[in-house]
Protein backbone atom coordinates (compact mmCIF):
# COMPACT_ATOMS: atom_id res chain seq x y z
CA UNK A 1 0.00 0.00 0.00
CA UNK A 2 1.57 3.53 -0.90
CA UNK A 3 1.81 5.88 1.84
CA UNK A 4 -0.20 8.88 1.91
CA UNK A 5 1.38 12.09 0.57
CA UNK A 6 2.04 14.51 2.92
CA UNK A 7 3.81 17.45 1.59
CA UNK A 8 5.39 20.11 3.74
CA UNK A 9 3.81 23.53 2.25
CA UNK A 10 5.80 26.37 2.18
CA UNK A 11 6.09 29.14 5.26
CA UNK A 12 3.22 31.03 4.27
CA UNK A 13 0.58 30.32 6.55
CA UNK A 14 -1.68 32.56 8.45
CA UNK A 15 1.68 33.88 10.85
CA UNK A 16 2.76 35.85 7.21
CA UNK A 17 -0.43 37.31 7.10
CA UNK A 18 -1.47 37.73 10.15
CA UNK A 19 -4.14 41.08 9.93
CA UNK A 20 -4.11 43.68 12.75
CA UNK A 21 -6.83 44.65 15.17
CA UNK A 22 -8.94 47.46 14.12
CA UNK A 23 -7.62 50.18 15.80
CA UNK A 24 -5.32 51.57 13.91
CA UNK A 25 -7.09 51.30 10.85
CA UNK A 26 -10.14 53.44 12.49
CA UNK A 27 -7.85 55.57 13.99
CA UNK A 28 -6.03 56.54 10.48
CA UNK A 29 -9.31 56.75 8.61
CA UNK A 30 -10.88 59.25 10.98
CA UNK A 31 -7.03 61.45 10.96
CA UNK A 32 -7.65 60.92 7.27
CA UNK A 33 -11.59 62.07 7.32
CA UNK A 34 -10.57 65.08 9.99
CA UNK A 35 -7.64 66.73 7.72
CA UNK A 36 -10.21 66.61 4.53
CA UNK A 37 -12.48 68.47 6.67
CA UNK A 38 -10.22 71.03 8.11
CA UNK A 39 -9.18 71.18 4.43
CA UNK A 40 -12.30 71.91 2.46
CA UNK A 41 -13.17 74.25 5.47
CA UNK A 42 -9.95 76.01 5.62
CA UNK A 43 -7.75 75.73 3.03
CA UNK A 44 -9.71 75.34 -0.29
CA UNK A 45 -12.48 76.68 0.15
CA UNK A 46 -13.96 77.11 -3.67
CA UNK A 47 -16.63 75.05 -3.72
CA UNK A 48 -16.45 74.31 -7.55
CA UNK A 49 -12.92 73.10 -6.79
CA UNK A 50 -13.09 70.85 -3.43
CA UNK A 51 -15.71 70.25 -0.90
CA UNK A 52 -15.18 68.80 2.77
CA UNK A 53 -16.39 65.87 4.14
CA UNK A 54 -19.08 67.09 5.86
CA UNK A 55 -21.01 68.11 2.80
CA UNK A 56 -20.02 65.00 0.89
CA UNK A 57 -21.93 63.03 3.53
CA UNK A 58 -25.05 65.65 3.20
CA UNK A 59 -24.53 65.08 -0.42
CA UNK A 60 -25.39 61.55 -0.22
CA UNK A 61 -28.36 61.69 2.06
CA UNK A 62 -31.03 62.54 -0.63
CA UNK A 63 -29.24 59.98 -2.76
CA UNK A 64 -29.79 57.23 0.03
CA UNK A 65 -33.28 58.65 0.84
CA UNK A 66 -34.54 58.17 -2.66
CA UNK A 67 -32.70 55.10 -3.04
CA UNK A 68 -30.23 56.51 -6.26
CA UNK A 69 -27.20 55.65 -4.40
CA UNK A 70 -27.89 51.76 -4.07
CA UNK A 71 -28.95 51.45 -7.68
CA UNK A 72 -25.45 53.14 -9.07
CA UNK A 73 -24.03 51.37 -6.38
CA UNK A 74 -25.73 47.45 -7.52
CA UNK A 75 -24.98 48.22 -11.10
CA UNK A 76 -21.11 49.12 -10.70
CA UNK A 77 -20.70 46.00 -8.27
CA UNK A 78 -22.22 43.59 -11.00
CA UNK A 79 -20.06 44.90 -14.03
CA UNK A 80 -17.13 44.70 -11.39
CA UNK A 81 -18.01 41.39 -10.27
CA UNK A 82 -19.01 39.30 -13.52
CA UNK A 83 -15.51 40.91 -15.00
CA UNK A 84 -13.24 39.86 -11.95
CA UNK A 85 -14.72 36.83 -11.77
CA UNK A 86 -13.62 36.61 -15.76
CA UNK A 87 -10.44 37.65 -15.21
CA UNK A 88 -9.39 35.60 -12.04
CA UNK A 89 -10.45 32.66 -13.98
CA UNK A 90 -8.50 33.06 -17.19
CA UNK A 91 -5.21 34.70 -15.46
CA UNK A 92 -5.01 31.83 -13.07
CA UNK A 93 -5.35 29.64 -15.54
CA UNK A 94 -3.37 31.38 -18.03
CA UNK A 95 -0.46 31.34 -15.70
CA UNK A 96 -0.10 28.20 -14.63
CA UNK A 97 -0.49 27.69 -19.01
CA UNK A 98 2.92 30.05 -18.85
CA UNK A 99 4.59 28.55 -16.28
CA UNK A 100 4.45 25.23 -16.61
CA UNK A 101 4.35 24.94 -20.95
CA UNK A 102 7.87 26.49 -22.66
CA UNK A 103 6.33 27.00 -25.82
CA UNK A 104 2.80 29.00 -24.33
CA UNK A 105 5.23 31.26 -22.91
CA UNK A 106 7.34 31.84 -25.65
CA UNK A 107 4.02 32.62 -27.91
CA UNK A 108 2.13 34.23 -25.23
CA UNK A 109 4.51 36.23 -22.93
CA UNK A 110 5.19 39.06 -25.52
CA UNK A 111 1.65 39.76 -25.88
CA UNK A 112 0.75 39.60 -22.05
CA UNK A 113 4.13 42.27 -21.92
CA UNK A 114 2.10 44.39 -24.45
CA UNK A 115 -1.04 44.01 -22.90
CA UNK A 116 0.06 45.35 -19.39
CA UNK A 117 2.08 48.38 -20.46
CA UNK A 118 -0.75 49.54 -23.16
CA UNK A 119 -3.52 51.74 -21.73
CA UNK A 120 -6.33 49.66 -21.89
CA UNK A 121 -8.95 51.99 -20.42
CA UNK A 122 -8.08 54.20 -23.36
CA UNK A 123 -9.67 51.20 -26.02
CA UNK A 124 -13.04 51.72 -24.12
CA UNK A 125 -14.95 53.46 -26.93
CA UNK A 126 -13.24 49.69 -29.11
CA UNK A 127 -14.96 48.42 -26.66
CA UNK A 128 -18.33 50.14 -26.84
CA UNK A 129 -18.27 49.57 -30.80
CA UNK A 130 -17.67 45.69 -30.27
CA UNK A 131 -19.72 44.84 -27.41
CA UNK A 132 -22.37 48.03 -27.13
CA UNK A 133 -22.75 50.85 -24.65
CA UNK A 134 -24.78 48.45 -22.18
CA UNK A 135 -22.92 45.70 -19.44
CA UNK A 136 -20.85 43.73 -21.78
CA UNK A 137 -18.43 46.51 -22.53
CA UNK A 138 -18.18 47.48 -18.83
CA UNK A 139 -17.27 44.08 -18.17
CA UNK A 140 -15.37 43.01 -20.98
CA UNK A 141 -12.76 46.44 -19.97
CA UNK A 142 -12.98 45.38 -16.50
CA UNK A 143 -11.69 41.80 -17.30
CA UNK A 144 -9.44 43.12 -19.84
CA UNK A 145 -7.54 45.48 -17.26
CA UNK A 146 -7.51 42.86 -14.45
CA UNK A 147 -6.48 39.81 -16.30
CA UNK A 148 -2.97 40.81 -16.46
CA UNK A 149 -1.71 41.15 -13.04
CA UNK A 150 -3.24 37.99 -12.04
CA UNK A 151 -1.63 36.35 -14.87
CA UNK A 152 2.33 37.56 -13.86
CA UNK A 153 1.34 36.78 -10.40
CA UNK A 154 0.28 33.13 -10.77
CA UNK A 155 3.54 33.16 -13.29
CA UNK A 156 5.81 34.50 -10.84
CA UNK A 157 4.10 32.16 -8.15
CA UNK A 158 4.28 28.90 -9.93
CA UNK A 159 7.88 29.35 -11.41
CA UNK A 160 9.24 30.38 -7.38
CA UNK A 161 7.73 27.04 -6.37
CA UNK A 162 10.59 25.57 -3.99
CA UNK A 163 12.24 23.08 -5.93
CA UNK A 164 12.27 20.64 -3.13
CA UNK A 165 9.01 20.12 -2.82
CA UNK A 166 8.75 19.31 -6.43
CA UNK A 167 11.49 16.85 -5.56
CA UNK A 168 9.33 15.12 -2.55
CA UNK A 169 6.40 14.69 -4.95
CA UNK A 170 8.82 13.31 -7.43
CA UNK A 171 9.73 10.29 -4.86
CA UNK A 172 6.39 9.55 -3.36
CA UNK A 173 5.25 9.26 -7.57
CA UNK A 174 2.72 11.57 -7.87
CA UNK A 175 0.95 12.37 -10.78
CA UNK A 176 0.99 15.65 -12.89
CA UNK A 177 -2.38 16.52 -11.30
CA UNK A 178 -1.18 15.39 -7.98
CA UNK A 179 1.22 17.60 -8.08
CA UNK A 180 -0.49 20.71 -9.57
CA UNK A 181 -3.34 20.76 -7.07
CA UNK A 182 -1.20 19.52 -3.88
CA UNK A 183 2.35 21.62 -4.76
CA UNK A 184 1.92 24.16 -6.91
CA UNK A 185 -1.17 25.22 -5.95
CA UNK A 186 -0.72 25.70 -2.54
CA UNK A 187 3.11 27.47 -3.48
CA UNK A 188 1.65 29.89 -5.69
CA UNK A 189 -1.18 30.87 -3.57
CA UNK A 190 0.18 33.99 -1.72
CA UNK A 191 1.47 35.55 -5.35
CA UNK A 192 -2.19 34.38 -6.83
CA UNK A 193 -3.72 36.72 -4.00
CA UNK A 194 -1.53 39.40 -4.83
CA UNK A 195 -2.61 39.21 -8.25
CA UNK A 196 -6.05 39.46 -6.95
CA UNK A 197 -5.48 42.11 -5.01
CA UNK A 198 -3.89 44.36 -7.52
CA UNK A 199 -6.60 43.40 -10.02
CA UNK A 200 -8.91 44.93 -7.54
CA UNK A 201 -7.93 48.47 -8.35
CA UNK A 202 -7.25 47.96 -11.56
CA UNK A 203 -10.71 46.44 -12.24
CA UNK A 204 -12.67 49.42 -10.58
CA UNK A 205 -10.83 52.06 -12.27
CA UNK A 206 -12.21 50.11 -15.81
CA UNK A 207 -15.83 50.29 -13.98
CA UNK A 208 -15.33 54.30 -13.69
CA UNK A 209 -13.57 54.67 -17.05
CA UNK A 210 -16.49 52.48 -19.24
CA UNK A 211 -18.80 54.31 -17.18
CA UNK A 212 -17.49 57.51 -17.76
CA UNK A 213 -17.64 56.93 -21.50
CA UNK A 214 -21.54 55.45 -21.75
CA UNK A 215 -23.83 54.38 -18.87
CA UNK A 216 -27.46 55.11 -17.86
CA UNK A 217 -26.00 53.93 -14.24
CA UNK A 218 -23.14 53.06 -12.23
CA UNK A 219 -21.05 55.19 -9.94
CA UNK A 220 -19.16 56.35 -12.90
CA UNK A 221 -22.37 58.01 -14.04
CA UNK A 222 -22.45 59.58 -11.30
CA UNK A 223 -19.37 61.28 -11.34
CA UNK A 224 -19.56 62.17 -14.79
CA UNK A 225 -22.97 63.73 -14.23
CA UNK A 226 -21.96 65.10 -10.90
CA UNK A 227 -19.16 66.81 -12.90
CA UNK A 228 -21.04 68.27 -15.17
CA UNK A 229 -23.06 69.99 -13.20
CA UNK A 230 -20.22 71.24 -11.07
CA UNK A 231 -21.73 69.55 -8.01
CA UNK A 232 -18.50 68.85 -6.12
CA UNK A 233 -19.79 66.98 -3.25
CA UNK A 234 -21.41 64.05 -5.24
CA UNK A 235 -18.66 63.93 -7.31
CA UNK A 236 -16.36 63.15 -4.70
CA UNK A 237 -18.86 61.01 -2.74
CA UNK A 238 -18.94 58.82 -6.40
CA UNK A 239 -14.94 58.58 -5.93
CA UNK A 240 -15.42 57.93 -1.69
CA UNK A 241 -17.60 55.07 -2.42
CA UNK A 242 -15.05 53.46 -4.75
CA UNK A 243 -12.15 53.98 -3.06
CA UNK A 244 -14.44 52.22 0.19
CA UNK A 245 -15.41 49.53 -2.06
CA UNK A 246 -11.84 48.69 -2.90
CA UNK A 247 -11.02 48.75 0.91
CA UNK A 248 -13.29 45.97 1.57
CA UNK A 249 -12.64 43.94 -1.41
CA UNK A 250 -9.12 43.87 -0.43
CA UNK A 251 -9.67 43.28 3.25
CA UNK A 252 -12.22 40.51 2.15
CA UNK A 253 -9.34 38.99 0.26
CA UNK A 254 -6.56 38.99 2.74
CA UNK A 255 -9.43 36.95 4.97
CA UNK A 256 -9.72 34.88 2.16
CA UNK A 257 -5.95 34.01 1.85
CA UNK A 258 -5.80 33.35 5.73
CA UNK A 259 -8.45 30.77 5.59
CA UNK A 260 -6.82 29.00 2.75
CA UNK A 261 -3.83 29.09 3.85
CA UNK A 262 -4.73 27.32 7.42
CA UNK A 263 -6.94 25.10 5.31
CA UNK A 264 -4.18 24.33 3.31
CA UNK A 265 -1.96 24.09 6.55
CA UNK A 266 -4.77 21.41 8.09
CA UNK A 267 -4.33 19.38 5.25
CA UNK A 268 -0.91 18.97 5.27
CA UNK A 269 -0.92 18.18 9.03
CA UNK A 270 -3.59 15.37 8.52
Amino acid sequence: MKRALAIPLPRTGPAAIAIPGPWPTVLSLASGLAIWELLGRFVITNPVLFAPFSRVLAAALPLLEGGALWHHIGISMVEFGLGFVIAAAAGVSLGFLLALHRASRALLEPWVAILYSSPLVALMPFFILVFGIGIASKVAIVAAVTVIPIIFNTTSGVRHADPHLLDVAKVYGCTRWQTLTRVLLPAATPAIMVGLRLGVGRGLTGVAVGELFAAQGGLGYLITTAGQSFDTPTLLLGVLIFSLIGVVLIHLLNRLEAWLMRGLARGDAA
